[in-house]
């Protein structure tokens, strides 16, 4: 069965990463949607890495996919430190954001991979005012790893642009 989303909630996967890009002050509706995003975006990467035959590039992509998980299931304690109630991200089968095959991704290309490493070296800036916004230590720290774990994912799409230019 599907996640169902809230009223008033972005429907698509574009409109919840247009949403969190504005959120300066989160509730704990937006760490719902950051960790539906998260979670998607852990499908996302493993549908990029099929578009390339380069092990190396392979690899990279899932380990960000992978960690793409463990920022969405952070982002759920945060909803749960935070008086939300019990939240666990769904899996790729149940997440609305991945319904219709709505997936994104071009070919990969060392353009297309820095380009979304700048969306990636982004979202620390994102994390890191979100942490800064709460009155809460151990959430504003998850946010805080989340956010250094955004420049390792950035880092891994550099190395993979560069990877398929060697």
């Amino acid at each position: 069965m599907a996640f169902a989303l809230e009223p008033g909630w972005p429907q698509t996967l574009g409109e919840a990463f247009a949403h969190i890009g504005k959120v300066t002050a989160p509730g704990v509706d937006d760490f719902k949607i950051m960790s539906l995003v998260e979670a998607a975006s852990e499908t996302l990467y493993r549908v990029t890495a099929q578009g390339t035959d380069h092990a190396g590039v392979i690899d990279l992509l899932h380990h960000n996919g992978r960690e793409e998980m463990v920022h969405a299931r952070r982002a759920a304690q945060v909803v749960t430190l935070l008086g939300g109630g019990d939240f666990a991200p769904p899996s790729a089968e149940e997440n609305p954001y991945l319904a219709a095959g709505a997936l994104p991704f071009s070919e990969v290309t060392p353009e297309a991979l820095r380009k979304l490493a700048q969306g990636e070296f982004g979202g620390q800036a994102l994390y890191e005012g979100w942490a800064a916004s709460l009155d809460h230590a151990e959430a504003a720290a998850l946010l805080r790893q989340n956010g250094a774990e955004e420049v390792d994912h950035g880092n891994r799409l550099m190395q993979a642009a560069a990877l398929l230019e060697s």
